[in-house]
């Protein structure tokens, strides 16, 4: 039987190649969703009590697979305004919403291409599969509570047309407690803005930077093995 880090790493390797297949074609779906970040992030920092409130929930709407939003700063920055449950709550709400009209979206996407044949075919999606039927509803509330992207998981629930109702219950139990727990560092600790916006600007640069490097580094790699070929 093969370990969680074989899996997640065959996992892992399928779903990059996945984003780069489309990534192109979901550029546009992601400059929305990074200018909402700009809008909320100015609605934090000037608006009033109940509007930073209903831009919380608009952007937890919008975080998900195909629009990767950094959330942990702005829930922790929410915690030191709100109580840890209503953060808790609004915030796993929101991301109801994004992951049910993600589920139809990537669901359609892949069923009017031939792409679903060929992702069923993938030799890594077929071992993920494997892992991940054996127990769904518990990887999903473990996906949505870890601070780590296991985005493999989320695909893999979409794309083996696992049942939605559980699908947005385990999402819910992972991803109220993830925040509940960050509500409280906010709470607690009572960060400055200026930390979590670094912290915020981080999360957004360095997976850019990653994923800039593993390309050039790809690039490179073909262009040895073409001298050779030759």
């Amino acid at each position: 039987m093969e370990d969680l880090s074989t899996q997640l790493k065959a996992g892992n390797k399928f779903f990059t190649t996945l984003l780069q297949t489309k990534n192109s074609k979901l550029m546009f779906i992601r400059i929305i969703g990074f200018m909402a970040m700009l809008i909320v992030g100015y609605l934090y920092l000037t608006d009033g009590h109940y509007s930073k409130l209903a831009g919380y929930f608009i952007y937890m709407s919008l975080a998900c697979t195909i629009i990767p939003l950094p959330t942990p700063p702005y829930v922790i920055g929410m915690g030191k305004i709100f109580d840890p449950e209503i953060i808790a709550l609004v915030g796993a709400f929101g991301n109801l919403i994004s992951a049910f009209f993600e589920y139809y979206f990537l669901t359609w996407l892949f069923s009017t291409t031939e792409l679903q044949q060929k992702i069923e075919a993938n030799k890594y999606f077929q071992r993920f599969v494997q892992f991940f039927n054996r127990s769904a509803f518990s990887c999903i509330i473990f996906t949505s509570f870890s601070p780590i992207p296991l985005d493999p998981f989320y695909l893999t629930a979409i794309l083996t047309r696992y049942s939605l109702v559980k699908y947005l219950l385990a999402l819910f139990i992972g991803k109220s407690l993830r925040y509940y727990l960050l509500a409280q560092v906010g709470d607690s600790f009572q960060i400055p803005n200026l930390y979590l916006i670094i912290m915020l600007i981080a999360l957004v640069l360095v997976p850019v930077i990653i994923a800039f490097a593993l390309k050039r580094n790809q690039a490179k790699a073909c262009k040895v093995s073409e001298k050779s070929a030759i």
